[in-house]
């Protein structure tokens, strides 16, 4: 690479880098002011880039002009989403993660609006600067990249004056830092937390102006720059110029790195410095007092006074048996079809429960793992000729041996360990992409046999159910008792406090890695039973949308309830079946229900049992009492 080629590699990378930062700093303010990882960030760059594209096309406006404005817009937005969803779950005093998943629940929502304003196709800006090269100091750069980084930099220039400069800004600083002093002041939190939202959303309608115009207005825009973002504000350790310094580093290494290697691994390297930066810079000195499934817990026991009943026990058992075998002898092929996905992903949920609801750590990689069990087990009977039933044991034991490599991760975190295994969920998913030896790539693997019971070929709908259904009821059985044994209760230590643990002689690290590594396993069991179901895998079956999917399922249905987990696994999956009616309108409905739920259960499904169980059980009688 000659000198001339890295230094335009390097304007490049300075003009992303631009855009990196702007989200990243949306990141961090948000992060520093509410301690939320705000996933609907995401979708404030795709409506800033839309709503700039509007603005230019329908009025012909100039690019500055509708670059303000779109930002004005973007920050309005934000405030509304922070008045209208966020503030009302904070008032509830739901845990963090409950608010995490409704901003989850907004970028559905958001993005199915876009969708049916502005259409599934991504759009070309237009051509708005000449495509001539400006040559300066010898380095040839587009008028549009220099136009982004100066509107860039003018944007990180306001901010830092704004925090440094001006009493509102200083005010802000001040209550990030101490809110309750800052109050003692006047300070407002709830106007500071509006602030920020209105900044942060702001922020990344600006990015999406600038970086639209290199890329399309798209729905899945905001998406191609979360990650990135954040690990920009993760290398500025999330203050205000070490995350504009961050992004800018981000981008010019991103760009040299895809410049010097092949560039299929150049995001590799973008999440592998991510997890680096976090491993080395945010790991806790010492463990923590609280998780941030904080408040969320479900009791195990709570309902234990309706179920002590064996004639209750017992009916509840018979109940379901019926409903299984009326769905086995009347359910069409269809309903069954969405039935077998749910109990497979319900599978899955029960490994993820161990890992979120037992000990409190979140994971947002969980879908890579459901990813190599389904690969090792299509592996194990297209290329080794093994039956499809060993590719169970098989998943299990190589989901569970990926999940041991990766354990180190677990020394995060809160949300540092969210992004960690999102970050690293995002690498696997690349090697799937890129190990095309190992994995066909893209194309993905086809021709998985179906399982086989002797002569007995399990290809009908019915035969899956039971199939799958019987699975499921293992596992579930399996980690029943490991909620019971000693095993389970040092899990349960470690989610309710890790430093009391410590102090019991429990070590965090190690019954979190036996949950990870127990959870891992359970998700290679139902990407085996995925794989020879589907018959066909690839890549796309095991994004990070697809973890985001387990997590929600695993907070809908109750954190440390099994059963929760199940029924939020059904929940979810069967949902947007039932919505389809509305058309374009169902994510739009069913982000909104995911909101819902946030807000007026904050518990899950597994919270609204309980309180009907011990309704129906009546108050429990003192001990001796007739």
């Amino acid at each position: 690479m000659d000198l001339a080629t890295a230094s335009q590699l390097v304007v490049s990378g300075l003009t992303i880098g631009c855009v990196y930062s702007l989200v990243g700093l949306g990141f961090a303010l948000t992060l520093t002011a509410t301690e939320l990882v705000n996933f609907a960030q995401g979708e404030m760059v795709m409506l800033g880039a839309f709503i700039g594209l509007s603005l230019i096309t329908m009025t012909g406006m100039p690019y500055v002009m509708a670059f303000l404005l779109a930002t004005l817009a973007t920050g309005l937005i934000g405030v509304a989403l922070e008045r209208g969803v966020l503030r009302p779950i904070l008032d509830r005093r739901a845990p963090l993660l409950n608010l995490l998943i409704a901003t989850l629940g907004l970028s559905i929502a958001l993005q199915a609006l876009a969708i049916i304003i502005w259409g599934r196709e991504p759009i070309a800006y237009p051509q708005i600067f000449s495509t001539e090269p400006i040559i300066l100091f010898g380095i040839r750069a587009q008028a549009l990249n220099l136009w982004i980084l100066g509107l860039g930099f003018a944007a990180m220039a306001a901010l830092q004056y704004f925090f440094r400069f001006t009493l509102t800004g200083i005010a802000w600083r001040a209550a990030s830092l101490d809110p309750a002093t800052a109050a003692l002041y006047g300070v407002s939190r709830r106007r500071n937390v509006a602030l920020t939202f209105a900044i942060s959303g702001a922020l990344g309608g600006a990015a999406g102006v600038l970086m639209a115009p290199l890329f399309f207005a798209s729905f899945g825009l905001g998406h191609t720059v979360i990650v990135k973002a954040f690990a920009a504000a993760a290398l500025g350790g999330f203050g205000i110029v070490g995350t504009m310094l961050g992004g800018l580093a981000l981008g010019v290494i991103e760009t040299l790195a895809a410049g010097a290697l092949p560039s299929e691994y150049k995001n590799i390297i973008t999440f592998a410095i991510l997890i680096a930066v976090l491993m080395f810079f945010f790991r806790p000195k010492q463990a923590a007092g609280r998780s941030i499934t904080e408040t969320a817990k479900v009791a195990i026991g709570d309902a234990a006074g309706f179920f002590a009943s064996r004639t209750r026990r017992m009916a509840v058992i018979a109940a379901l048996a019926l409903v299984w075998l009326l769905l086995l002898a009347f359910a069409d092929t269809y309903a069954l079809r969405v039935l077998n996905m749910a109990l497979i992903s319900a599978i899955a949920v029960l490994g993820l429960q161990l890992v979120v609801g037992l000990t409190g750590q979140f994971s947002f990689g969980h879908a890579a793992f459901f990813g190599v069990g389904a690969y090792a087990s299509a592996q194990a009977s297209t290329k080794l000729g093994l039956p499809a039933l060993l590719g169970l044991p098989i998943a299990a034991v190589a989901a569970g041996l990926m999940g041991l490599i990766v354990a180190p991760i677990l020394r995060l975190s809160g949300h540092f360990l969210a992004i960690g295994t999102l970050a690293l969920g995002e690498i696997l998913f690349l090697l799937m992409v890129n190990l095309k030896s190992v994995t066909n790539g893209a194309y993905g693997i086809y021709g998985i046999p179906l399982p086989k019971l002797g002569s007995y070929e399990i290809e009908s709908e019915e035969s899956f159910f039971v199939l799958i259904s019987a699975v499921l009821a293992l596992i579930f059985v399996a980690l029943r008792r490991i909620l019971n044994s000693r095993l389970g209760r040092a899990l349960v230590a470690v989610r309710e406090n890790e430093l009391a643990a410590l102090a019991s002689g429990i070590s965090p690290l190690r019954e979190k890695t036996k949950a990870f590594v127990a959870g891992s396993a359970c998700a290679g069991i139902a990407g085996s039973l995925y794989a020879h179901y589907i018959a066909y895998i690839n890549p796309e079956g095991f994004t990070f949308l697809v973890s985001v999917q387990f997590v929600t399922m695993v907070v809908i249905g109750g954190l440390g309830s099994l059963a929760g987990g199940i029924v939020g696994a059904l929940v979810v999956i069967l949902l947007p079946e039932y919505l389809r009616l509305l058309a374009d309108y169902r994510l739009v409905v069913y982000g909104g229900l995911i909101v819902g739920f946030m807000m007026f259960l904050p518990g899950g499904l597994a919270d609204l049992g309980r309180r009907i169980a011990t309704r129906l059980a009546g108050p429990v009688s003192p001990r001796g009492a007739p």
